[in-house]
């Protein structure tokens, strides 16, 4: 699949606001040539500028110097601590060989860093920054609706806004759960470099994050800029007793299914299955159905701590132990430059210009990626399809294991091929440029601006220990067929026995790309309107027009997989309704 979009929106925005001051001071009123005028403030959730003395809208705000008091490093690590915060994607999560493709195409962003406000999902959460929006992320798994936090670089944040209620009314269904507003630092003096280090008792997981600011005033003009560099190492489950086993007491307390050695489920023409089935499992798990009927070993679990649920007894058979491969965190190297520039060209104009760019690089890791053969197997694709010839010389049953007929399921955990590795390489470009102002007509104060905005967000994710379905079904079909460069491949003889010639065949290096672009266009003009009995009428009006294009290319491979899945399926309706 290599869906492409590219949607251009526009939208018209009217907003009025009746402004009620309970108790104003009395120069509020009187536009005299001795009065003080008041600066005005952008506040998240209406786009009336309103004055610091004025009510604020709802909203939570962090500054710059309670963030560094945390003593973390990522913007994203913060806001998800927040007691409004749900359940979304940071640097611990691990997951990409299981949730890297779902259906809606939406991706997962493997080593990006997510805020799902009220658990409404990370979709559903607006993040600006400086009231402009931010780039979606790119994960190479998809077209994401959310923004990865860890492209906003720390040490630029002036301020964080947050608000969760009634932002959908003014920015629409991307706000659901709420709006995040990024204040960024346009000035500082001089220079500023700081370090953070930190270390985990238990394995590797140590973590540097490296800041060097730039600010400063030149007459009209103030500049900022920002490098910054953050790696973190990885922890594997294995080095922590609470991790290297599935969760105890859980549905998944008993580990895989897929196992290193082979489970096969098929009709046995030949009533030989004692034989070839030993009880213990040492050489392959077997549960064969005789003339249809069901038969074979009966299993009782009992655990012991060299990665497998060892069975004697029981319906569920041997498993395997998962969680010993997977990551407890996951290592990430992101290297970064912001800077901005603005330049007052005359006292009621300013110009502004600022731009990003960050490089990326992550990995996530699963254990050893299992093969499903035979329709039982239930992927939907090619893989439902494959067979077992007789005359693959690793074939022990002395029959053809048909997906056709006879075969019902067959699968095996690879060992040999080692834990799939998920390395994502991320590009995130974004500029934003513009003019702002305010003027005053008659007794009114009118605010305006201009805004432009260009951003792109590429990825390439590479996949290493996963298997080309369509060569497994050469290697284990008519050895006659067989032929150089395939070779046939032992699917039966246990942890060890396939070689690495084989490996080659069947393996193959997946590598999946997906980009966002982002150009928007904005105008905004808001100010008194009228005065009414309880208080000037304010009004805002602005337009704005948005092209957001998106693709996601995956490997052919996966891509042939994916359209077999299809064909089946199409099949099926058309089969059975």
């Amino acid at each position: 699949m290599n869906p492409e979009a590219a949607t251009p929106t526009a939208s018209l925005l009217l907003a009025a606001l009746l402004s009620i001051p309970a108790a104003m001071p009395a120069l509020a009123q009187d536009r005299g040539d001795d009065t003080q005028r008041l600066d005005t403030v952008d506040v998240i959730g209406t786009r009336i500028k309103k004055s610091a003395a004025e009510g604020q809208a709802p909203v939570m705000s962090l500054s710059h110097d309670q963030l560094a008091a945390t003593g973390i490093s990522s913007i994203g690590d913060i806001l998800q601590r927040l007691s409004v915060s749900g359940s979304s994607l940071n640097t611990k999560f691990n997951s990409a060989g299981n949730f890297g493709f779902p259906a809606d195409s939406g991706g997962v962003g493997s080593g990006s860093t997510t805020l799902s406000l009220r658990n409404l999902g990370a979709k559903r959460v607006l993040v600006l920054v400086d009231g402009l929006r931010w780039i979606n992320e790119s994960s190479a798994s998809g077209v994401s609706g959310a923004v990865d936090l860890n492209t906003i670089p720390f040490s630029a944040v002036e301020r964080i806004e947050i608000l969760t209620d009634g932002a959908s009314s003014l920015y629409g269904s991307d706000a659901i759960g709420g709006v995040v507003n990024i204040v960024t630092r346009k000035t500082q003096e001089g220079a500023e470099l700081r370090m953070y280090g930190g270390d985990y008792t238990t394995g590797n997981g140590s973590t540097l994050a490296t800041s060097l600011t730039l600010g400063g005033t030149n007459g009209k003009t103030r500049y900022f800029m920002d490098l910054d560099y953050y790696t973190q190492n990885a922890i594997n489950s294995s080095e922590t007793e609470q991790s290297r086993f599935p969760v105890p007491r859980t549905g998944v307390a008993f580990g895989s299914s897929a196992i290193p050695t082979t489970r096969s489920v098929f009709i046995d023409t030949t009533n030989a299955h004692p034989i070839l089935c030993p009880l213990d499992g040492t050489d392959y798990v077997c549960n064969i159905a005789g003339n249809g009927t069901a038969a074979g070993p009966s299993y009782t679990p009992a655990f012991d701590n060299t990665g497998f649920h060892q069975w004697d007894g029981g319906p569920t058979g041997d498993r395997f132990n998962f969680g010993a491969y997977n990551l407890l965190l996951t290592p990430s190297e992101r290297t970064g430059i912001f800077s901005q520039v603005s330049h007052d060209l005359t006292p009621d104009i300013q110009f502004y210009l600022k731009g990003l760019y960050q490089a990326r690089t992550s990995v996530n890791q699963a254990a050893p990626e299992p093969i499903f053969i035979g329709p039982g197997a239930g992927t939907g694709g090619l893989a439902d399809t494959v067979s077992v010839d007789i005359t693959n010389p690793y074939n022990p049953f002395g029959q053809t294991l048909d997906a056709s007929s006879n075969l019902i399921f067959a699968g095996r955990r690879p060992l040999e091929g080692g834990p799939r590795v998920f390395t994502q390489d991320v590009s995130t470009r974004y500029v934003a440029a513009g003019l702002q102002g305010g003027f005053d007509l008659g007794r009114q104060r009118y605010s305006w601006d201009l805004n432009f905005i260009n951003g792109s967000n590429r990825a390439e994710q590479t996949v290493e220990g996963t298997y080309n379905i369509l060569h497994i079904k050469n290697a284990l079909g008519p050895v006659a067929n067989c032929v150089a460069p395939c070779v046939p491949l032992n699917f039966f003889g246990g942890p060890g026995t396939i070689t690495p010639a084989m490996l080659e065949y069947i393996g193959f290096s997946e590598l999946d790309r997906s980009q966002q672009s982002l150009n928007a266009f904005t105008a905004n003009i808001s100010g008194g309107l009228l005065p009414l009995p309880a208080g000037m009428l304010e009004v805002a009006l602005g337009g704005e027009h948005r092209n957001l294009g998106a693709s996601y290319s995956p490997d052919s491979v996966v891509t042939r997989r994916r359209n077999q899945r299809r064909t089946l399926a199409a099949d099926h309706r058309r089969l059975y309704g």
